[in-house]
């Protein structure tokens, strides 16, 4: 097997004395050039956070705006004055109830391993590349095969569930208004239609989910590697960049402050309005997020604007990373989170013992707060530091 090389552009950390010196080109505002002057010295044990880590009271003079929007249908999105809003799918996926399984299945899988009788599930072994924690925000898509037979069986299970009513409800208008006998309409049905609209998405439920649940190795694809990391702990953002990756095992790694990067809430016209997204684009060099894996794009413009508060929120080392149940079993490991959270008396397992209808109530909360952000209507802080021009 062959050794994979990655071409990175990181902060050299090689203790040489003194705080280590940039070595490598990774933005355009002071991290472009190599650095011959030291970064101040911090003792990891006195504290977490490195030099460059994200806070808004503590932001550098930069150079003026260089790169255009992604596209013309965008707009830059202001930074700060931020509200404790974020994207409803990071809210939802994480339920109380999924919340104590993973943690019963934890505690078995310690049990067994303390016993000896740990055996581990062959799709365990494979590395996802996703991580969301309090230090990193990583996100890593699963290889179109993969996606292929998770969206069959969400299409399947989907389709069956949403035609199930209209299917009965046409069969029996059939027969209240046919000349035909009931069993006989009963039988044409059976026959022609039932097959065609819910024996079709039956199918693919049931092989879907028999290869998701039984053959893990039939579908289960390791990425190659996670498409980009927001690190709190480090106040940097990674791009990963797979362009060269298929001819020589070369993943190239941009990395750069947070605080370079601007929001765009992006538009794109179809056949029923426009939808929107969000975007992070680099203020300095050609470099982009889009998350729109994170977001669907819709016709609230709300949406991106909320997420765009989260990713500010979580970054922000002068407070406490965002309250969702993704990171509750983080917060303690984050001295600004643990601190907020021992002054104001937060139960550790607010979210993990919460029951279906509190969470149902504190998910309708963050839609109306979502729904209700005034984004457009904020100061940019960042136009303190930065030039932007017209």
């Amino acid at each position: 097997m062959s050794l994979l090389r990655r071409s990175r552009t990181r902060l050299n950390i090689a203790k040489i004395g003194q705080r280590p010196t940039l070595t490598k080109s990774t933005s355009h505002s002071g991290l472009t050039k190599k650095l011959t002057r030291p970064l101040p010295m911090i003792d990891p044990n006195e504290r977490h956070y490195e030099s460059l880590a994200y806070r808004p009271g503590n932001i550098p003079e930069q150079a003026s705006l260089r790169t255009e929007p992604y596209h013309s249908c965008s707009a830059r999105l202001p930074w700060g004055k931020t509200q404790q809003t974020t994207s409803m799918k990071l809210l939802e996926e994480s339920t109380p109830e999924k919340m104590r399984i993973w943690e019963q299945v934890a505690k078995e899988k310690e049990k067994n391993k303390t016993a000896g009788t740990d055996m581990p599930a062959l799709h365990q072994e494979v590395e996802l590349h996703n991580k969301c924690d309090h230090e990193h925000f990583r996100f890593a898509p699963l290889p179109r095969w993969s996606r292929f037979w998770l969206i069959s069986l969400q299409l399947g299970k989907g389709g069956f569930i949403v035609l199930s009513p209209f299917i009965v409800l046409a069969h029996l208008s059939l027969i209240s208004v046919s000349h035909k006998p009931w069993q006989a309409v009963t039988v044409d049905l059976l026959l022609g239609a039932y097959p065609l609209y819910l024996g079709s998405p039956l199918l693919l439920w049931l092989i879907g989910h028999v290869v998701i649940y039984h053959f893990p190795l039939v579908w289960l694809r390791p990425p190659k590697g996670p498409l980009w990391e927001l690190n709190r702990r480090t106040g940097l953002v990674t791009i990963f960049d797979y362009k060269r990756h298929r001819k020589e095992g070369v993943i190239d790694e941009f990395v750069a402050p947070f605080y370079e990067f601007d929001a765009y809430m992006t538009t794109t016209h179809n056949h029923y309005g426009p939808t929107y997204g969000l975007l992070l684009q680099h203020r300095y060099e050609d470099r982009k997020i889009s998350f729109h894996m994170l977001m669907n794009a819709d016709d609230f413009q709300q949406r991106p604007c909320a997420l765009w508060d989260f990713l500010q929120n979580y970054m922000d080392t002068s407070g406490p990373i965002p309250d969702i149940p993704l990171f509750e079993p983080y917060r303690h490991l984050d001295p600004v989170t643990a601190s907020y959270d021992q002054q104001r008396g937060r139960d550790p397992r607010y979210w993990v013992d919460m029951d279906d209808a509190t969470f149902k109530a504190e998910v309708d909360a963050m839609w109306q707060r979502v729904y209700a952000i005034d984004t457009f209507s904020r100061p940019n802080l960042m136009a303190r530091y930065v030039d932007y021009g017209s």
